[in-house]
């Protein structure tokens, strides 16, 4: 049984009494979410011997910007190409160019529009991001904001 249909006869018929998110995926979970990511990283972690982050950092420096752009489609444009040419020209490594490009793409869910990534290269290059870990911090932080913002606006 998939993990969809477990949690549809989990739910089935019963009336969600929770405000917050939060507290609807602990009444229908049994957990916080906090606990659930815990679990689900221990159990990730028991698989491959590694964190989520330590898997991620690995796969970065194992990958070419190129290869991270072609990997989904199996093809790369010439746009593409010449983006990522234009980041490495503003001195980013590649690692962080990753991890702006995967920012982008998939965080954001902005898509890879070129102009827009080009800026925020210019601002990741000014505030000296140099490495992997350094962007990923970086992009917590900003994730971080953006949801402290969004539930100000809620208020």
């Amino acid at each position: 049984m998939t993990k969809k249909k477990k949690l549809l006869n989990k739910t089935k018929g019963k009336i969600i009494q929770g405000k917050t998110a939060e507290d609807r995926f602990k009444e229908i979970h049994g957990m916080t979410i906090q606990e659930w990511n815990a679990k689900q990283e221990e159990e990730f972690k028991d698989k491959t011997g590694m964190t989520y982050d330590e898997w991620y950092v690995n796969q970065v420096k194992t990958t070419t910007p190129i290869d991270f752009i072609k990997e989904p489609k199996g093809t790369i444009t010439e746009e593409d190409v010449k983006l990522i040419k234009d980041l490495q020209e503003l001195g980013l490594k590649d690692e962080v160019i990753i991890v702006l490009l995967h920012y982008v793409m998939v965080v954001s869910r902005m898509g890879l529009v070129h102009s827009l990534v080009k800026e925020m290269g210019k601002s990741w290059n000014e505030i000296n991001l140099t490495t992997v870990e350094e962007a990923i911090v970086f992009v917590r932080e900003e994730q971080k904001k953006y949801k402290e913002s969004s539930e100000k606006k809620l208020i």
